[in-house]
């Protein structure tokens, strides 16, 4: 066994996927699951040690706090899981050593949300954020983490690129399983970032004399 092949199944086994999965497509899922496993640290380090008044604080009438943005982000993880678990338990093994294609509408939707941003897109009641503490939506949002990491495992081997669901927030778009997973990560960067641009200001607001 040669040293990338090594390397990649530690990263694999690391990432909780199964090892005997097809390689590329390995590499690939593993690459996602530790983005997820880091946005996670990147939110702890943000917010862990904060007051609960500072996190449920909005920068002006009309924007979100910290703690809406992680509330956002575990109804929008939540509302895709089931559609993504019942679509990956559809998926053919992978039949030939390949990588996964994330498709044309994933890709192009990743491009708009990745930081920093310019366009902004109309939230849906199902996943707008609602009235928690900052205790609260921080633990539900690394529940859905490890519910995401669970799920992605689940894919392993598997052709995820060839089966599809409707968006569970804009039902009349579709896209394959591994674009799903890869917009989701992409969406999550989008708020962590916006959690960062919040804290700063905020920040900034509490030092004497800074505007």
């Amino acid at each position: 066994m040669g040293i990338l092949t090594v390397a990649t199944a530690n990263t694999a086994q690391s990432a909780g996927l199964d090892v005997g999965a097809d390689l590329i497509a390995i590499q690939q899922l593993a690459a996602v699951a530790h983005q997820i496993r880091q946005i996670t640290c990147d939110v702890k380090a943000q917010v862990l040690g904060r007051e609960m008044a500072v996190l449920g604080k909005r920068l002006e009438p009309g924007s979100w706090s910290v703690t809406e943005c992680l509330d956002h982000l575990t109804q929008t993880t939540r509302s895709f899981l089931p559609e993504i678990s019942l679509a990956i338990s559809e998926a053919r093994k992978l039949t030939k050593n390949r990588r996964l294609r994330t498709g044309l509408v994933p890709s192009l939707l990743i491009r708009s949300l990745n930081p920093p941003y310019r366009i902004r897109f109309k939230v849906l009641p199902q996943i707008t954020p609602r009235n928690l503490d900052s205790q609260t939506a921080w633990i539900n949002f690394v529940n859905s983490q490890s519910q995401l990491l669970e799920v992605l495992s689940s894919a392993a081997g598997l052709a995820i690129d060839e089966v599809r669901i409707k968006s569970p927030v804009y039902a009349r778009i579709s896209y394959n399983i591994f674009g799903a997973f890869r917009m989701l990560v992409a969406h999550q960067s989008r708020h962590i970032w916006q959690i960062e641009q919040i804290l700063k200001i905020l920040d900034s607001r509490a030092v004497p004399g800074v505007a």
